[in-house]
């Protein structure tokens, strides 16, 4: 029997969370998509220069993944919502 490898990854605290608008600004990406789409996650790569250190991805109702990179946070999770945009149509309708 084979051992699986633990993954590991840090969590920050909520108030770190608050503080930093990162809660915020998932939150927000989040109601951008359309239905039944979901933000999955966001990552930073320091070793990529500044326009491709963040990378977002978003999941769909049948398995689709979209991702997007940013120069921060905000910016990589608010790509997937961009090119999801022709799925959402019109806020107004």
């Amino acid at each position: 029997m084979q051992a699986t490898p633990a993954l590991h990854f840090s969590v920050m605290a909520t108030d770190r969370l608050e503080k930093s608008g990162l809660n915020r600004a998932w939150i927000t990406a989040s109601a951008a998509l359309p239905l039944e789409w979901r933000i999955e996650g966001l990552t930073r790569n320091a070793e990529r220069p500044e326009s491709e250190r963040w990378r977002a991805w978003a999941g769909g109702p049948q398995g689709e993944t979209v991702e997007g990179k940013g120069e921060g946070p905000s910016g990589a999770l608010n790509a997937p919502t961009r090119e999801l945009l022709t799925l959402r149509g019109s806020i107004s309708g």
